[in-house]
């Protein structure tokens, strides 16, 4: 083993390894955080780390990631690719794993555009529009019960980072949600298959809530009860449909277009 890197032992091992499930997450009040460009994004940004651990054998991108933790004041650790790998959620290491220290949610924004994610289970669809929803500029993302784990390895490989760009807040059932942001004024948007085109809105209301649904069942009835409208995206050619993710990104840029309007 190369001089100054150390090896986990198994308690620490096994206490990674319990951060790849909702449960470990949830109980610890932490997550991971793999890869060096992730790792880049979390210091840019400020994310809470609690500890890191480098494999210097990945190479010097590697090491001066190192540098940037002992200059942000993050404890970390260097280990072999092999330990990296008995923890990694990825069949081949990248080098660099960050423990991402789980805050309070953030407060629900009084106003702009939130993404209300109704039950979305699959972790590529969540990621994707999580950057979906940092790119259109929206203002928060609501994660309603039964939705994939935002902060699961899956889910932030596929934000690409956005993540830790705006405010994501895990909240209870769809329907409760929906009707609390009805009661405080916002316009709920759901997106269906027999809505009318977004462009059909004479203007993007201040307060603006668009509930993207299920990948099997589409947006809950009880979120359908509230809803003020239901909007689609006019299909011109064969294709059945949209998957969710798609689809999302679609309306957001959409509405992203009739905000700066």
């Amino acid at each position: 083993m190369p001089e100054g890197v150390g090896r986990l032992s198994d308690g620490r091992r096994k206490a990674l390894r319990a951060l790849l499930s909702r449960k470990g997450r949830n109980k610890a009040g932490r997550y991971l955080i793999e890869g060096p460009r992730m790792a880049e994004e979390a210091l840019e940004w400020d994310v809470p780390l609690a500890e890191a651990f480098i494999a210097p054998e990945a190479g010097e991108a590697i090491e001066e990631i190192g540098d940037r933790l002992a200059e942000a004041g993050v404890p970390f650790t260097r280990v072999s690719e092999k330990d990296l790998r008995s923890v990694s959620d990825v069949v081949t290491p990248q080098g660099v794993l960050l423990v991402g220290h789980r805050e309070m949610p953030p407060p629900v924004p009084q106003a702009g555009l939130i993404v209300l994610l109704d039950t979305i289970q699959d972790p590529g669809n969540v990621g994707t529009l999580l950057r979906a929803a940092d790119a259109f500029g929206a203002d928060a993302v609501l994660a309603c019960q039964g939705s994939a784990d935002v902060m699961s390895p899956k889910v932030l490989r596929a934000a690409m980072g956005s993540a830790f760009h705006l405010p994501i807040i895990r909240t209870g059932p769809s329907g409760e949600t929906a009707a609390g942001m009805a009661s405080a004024g916002f316009t709920i948007l759901a997106a269906t298959l027999d809505g009318e085109d977004p462009y059909a809105l004479e203007s993007l209301p201040e307060k603006t809530v668009l509930v993207l649904g299920n990948e099997a069942g589409g947006v809950h009835p009880k979120v359908l009860q509230v809803a003020d409208r239901r909007v689609t995206i006019p299909i011109p050619g064969p294709a059945e449909s949209l998957n969710v993710a798609m689809a999302g990104a679609v309306l957001l840029s959409d509405l992203a277009r009739m905000r700066a309007e």
